[in-house]
């Protein structure tokens, strides 16, 4: 059996879970409302629909599914890459200091308020981790 089973049902797992993202929330949106919206946004259509509910849909609910598609993505590609490297299937950040160096950096940067929070925590937690993570050698 070959891949592309698993990529159909992976693609259409996928379709779902952000159909279903953008479907459920604290105000009700109808399936119409959603393929009206994106008729009219990515295709140009002139379809009826509530503009507060197009915005909810398009703003809000579309954009936190796709972003979170991104985010996993990602993950998953840092995942494959760490066991490709290593050549082992049961690779984790935590077999190289990664997570420990990344969580001190970030701390560091909390306690001794250096800077404006959204920049400098990532920065300084990708900064510890990659100097963790070599023992401090360079």
């Amino acid at each position: 059996m070959g891949l592309g089973p698993f990529l159909l049902l992976g693609t259409v797992a996928l379709a779902a879970a952000a159909g279903i993202a953008v479907l459920v929330g604290e105000v009700r949106v109808t399936p119409g409302e959603v393929g009206a919206t994106l008729a009219n946004r990515l295709m140009g259509f002139d379809l009826q629909v509530d503009p507060i509910r197009e915005g909810i849909v398009w703003h809000y609910r579309l954009s936190r599914a796709v972003v979170a598609m991104c985010a996993g993505a990602s993950l998953a590609i840092c995942g494959v890459v760490l066991q490709a490297l290593l050549r082992n299937p049961l690779a984790e950040p935590y077999l190289l200091g990664i997570s420990a160096g990344a969580s001190t950096g970030a701390v560091l940067v909390i306690v001794l308020a250096l800077g404006a929070g959204a920049l400098t925590v990532p920065a300084g937690a990708v900064a510890s981790s990659s100097r963790w993570s070599n023992g401090f050698t360079r």
